[in-house]
C-alpha cells in the first residue's frame, strides 16, 4: 500500500508540476502575442504620426496660399475698381465729346467772301479797314 500511495502521490506531483508546466508554456505564448500585438500598435502609431506631421504642414501651406491668394485677390478687385472708376470718366468724356460732336454737326456752315463779310460790317457802321 505505501507503494500505492506513494504511486499516487507521485502521479499527483507530477500531474500539478505538468498543469504548472503548461500555464507557464500559456504564459510565456500569451505575454509574446501580446508583445507582438504591443509592437504592431507602436508601429502602427508612429506611422499614423509621420502621417498627421504631414497633413499639418501640409494644412498650414493650403492655408499660406489662401491667405497669399486672398491677398491678391483684394488688390486686384482694388486695381478693378480704379479702372472702373477710370472708365466711368471716359465715358462720361466721350459722352461730352460725342455730344459737342453732334451740336456741331447741326451748325449750318455760311459760306461768306471777306468781301460780303466787309459789306456787312460797312451796314452796321464798321468798315473794314
Amino acid at each position: 500500500m505505501t507503494i500505492n500511495k506513494y504511486s499516487i502521490g507521485a502521479a499527483i506531483a507530477a500531474v500539478i508540476a505538468i498543469g504548472i508546466l503548461a500555464g507557464w508554456m500559456w504564459s510565456g505564448y500569451r505575454i509574446r502575442k501580446l508583445e507582438h500585438a504591443v509592437e504592431t500598435a507602436k508601429t502602427e502609431a508612429d506611422a499614423k504620426a509621420q502621417s498627421a506631421e504631414r497633413s499639418e504642414k501640409q494644412s498650414a501651406e493650403y492655408a499660406a496660399k489662401t491667405k497669399y491668394l486672398e491677398q491678391k485677390l483684394a488688390e486686384i478687385q482694388a486695381i478693378a475698381r480704379k479702372q472702373d472708376e477710370e472708365l466711368e470718366k471716359i465715358n462720361t468724356n466721350t459722352n461730352a465729346a460725342r455730344g459737342n460732336a453732334e451740336r456741331a454737326r447741326s451748325v449750318r456752315s455760311i459760306a461768306t467772301t471777306a468781301d460780303e463779310l466787309c459789306a456787312k460790317l460797312a451796314e452796321v457802321g464798321h468798315p473794314c479797314g
